[in-house]
């Protein structure tokens, strides 16, 4: 029953990816110009500015209207936001891939793994939202790594989650709070959590303190001499939470791309701390 399960999955996740494939190779062929911008997807009639590098090895191309003095309109291109750019006068979807860094009232910068190769003088730009392959590719070698998974650790993990195994506690420890503001819901919720061998949920309403709750849990594991691993749904939940342990004084490394967070955040990612390390020369 698992291994259908994770390979249903992976169909899944191919279908969304061709489809996704399909819009964004329609959208910039078929579209006006005009039109294209009007949806929030597109920016048009763009030049560079300006290129240096930074962020980790990566380079950064910032981008304007022709005219200098016009504002960019609104747009879903913000921060963090996987893009495609081509050249405007070109027919085909061909481009290259990068993802919004800054975005300003004239201006939008954005990263690239390596610089668009264009010989043209001046040429003019359209950038496109694109989808996330990278993160495609990756949730498909998870899939795979979870449905192959034989005698294991992730096959247990995999069992469990599944339903077909039940997950194991320790008895609660007794924990003495590192945030004293904690309720007693928020402690008992740390020490159950800390009581599991498998794996342990807690839920509950907004504004109930389940951030709080996991920088509690966090620290305390942190304490026990364990090493964690944050993940988040969203970029913008891992830099809240790691602007938390931070302010606790807490020694963390934001894992992803630094064009994805938070700009008071980034001197933490383990790009920078790479490229600003003294045996880097």
């Amino acid at each position: 029953m698992s291994l259908d399960h994770f390979q249903h999955l992976a169909d899944l996740l191919e279908l969304e990816s061709q489809a996704e494939a399909r819009q964004i190779v329609e959208r910039v062929r078929r579209r006006k110009t005009g039109e294209a911008e009007r949806s929030g997807d597109c920016l048009v009639d763009l030049v560079v500015r300006d290129e240096y590098a930074a962020l980790g090895g990566r380079s950064l191309l910032t981008l304007s209207k022709r005219n200098v003095n016009q504002p960019l309109p609104w747009t879903r291109l913000q921060a963090g936001t996987p893009v495609l750019l081509s050249l405007q006068s070109a027919n085909k979807a061909n481009g290259w891939r990068g993802v919004v860094s800054e975005r300003g009232p004239n201006f939008v910068r954005v990263a690239f793994n390596e610089l668009p190769d264009d010989e043209r003088e001046q040429p003019v730009y359209r950038l496109d939202l694109a989808h996330d392959e990278a993160a495609r590719l990756r949730q498909r070698q998870a899939l795979d790594r979870a449905r192959t998974a034989q005698r294991d650790r992730l096959a247990e993990l995999r069992d469990i989650l599944l339903g077909e195994k039940a997950p194991s506690f320790a008895p609660p420890p007794n924990v003495t709070p590192l945030d004293a503001s904690l309720n007693e819901s928020q402690r008992e919720a740390v020490r159950f959590a800390l009581a599991a061998k498998d794996v342990a949920v807690i839920h509950g309403p907004p504004g109930t303190g389940k951030t709080t709750t996991l920088v509690e849990l966090i620290r305390q594991a942190v304490r026990r001499g364990e090493k964690v691993l944050v993940c988040a749904p969203s970029n913008l939940a891992v830099d809240n939470l790691l602007e938390r342990l931070l302010a606790h004084g807490e020694q963390a490394v934001r894992l992803g791309h630094p064009a994805r967070v938070l700009p008071q955040l980034r001197e933490h990612t383990l790009d920078l701390m790479v490229e600003n390390h003294s045996d880097v020369k």
